[in-house]
């Protein structure tokens, strides 16, 4: 029983097949990045700053002057998926959206790693506060705050 001829390539033509498989998409995709540039944050119009502020116990029958970092919303609509870090270590996600110019006060205390362990204020100076947040966009809105104390400090 014999079959019917096949079309076969040849080792050459094989390897040169091969290789243009793999030249293709890079060339695209390095065209792509060429002319498009590579992703960037934009700029997230918020106020930060570190202040000594009181802030309500629990029971709400009384306020208490601790450390504190305040974050304002400068523009006139919501950021949601607010994410706080300080020192790039620890953390405070907010669930809810900062609302157009709101003003919200966080004790340092809440602030947490991800192995849950909590920020003691003045135990380790801030050297950096990042704060990230969803824009109308889609796009991440990003501010980067150095506190001057900070670069003074050995």
């Amino acid at each position: 029983m014999r079959t019917a001829p096949a079309a076969r390539l040849s080792p050459r033509a094989l390897s040169v097949l091969l290789l243009l498989t793999c030249l293709i998409p890079l060339v695209a995709l390095s065209g792509y990045a060429a002319l498009f540039g590579k992703a960037r944050d934009a700029p997230l119009e918020v106020e930060v700053s570190i202040v000594k502020e009181p802030v309500e116990v629990v029971g709400g029958q009384a306020a208490i002057l601790t450390d504190a970092i305040v974050i304002q919303n400068l523009t006139d609509y919501e950021l949601p998926n607010l994410t706080i870090d300080l020192n790039g270590q620890y953390f405070l996600h907010r669930q809810s959206a900062l609302a157009p110019r709101e003003r919200l006060v966080f004790p340092q205390q809440i602030f947490a790693t991800k192995s849950n362990q909590r920020w003691v204020p003045g135990r380790y100076p801030i050297t950096k506060i990042s704060v990230t947040a969803k824009l109308p966009s889609g796009r991440r809105g990003v501010k980067i705050v150095r506190p001057q104390a900070a670069v003074g400090e050995s």
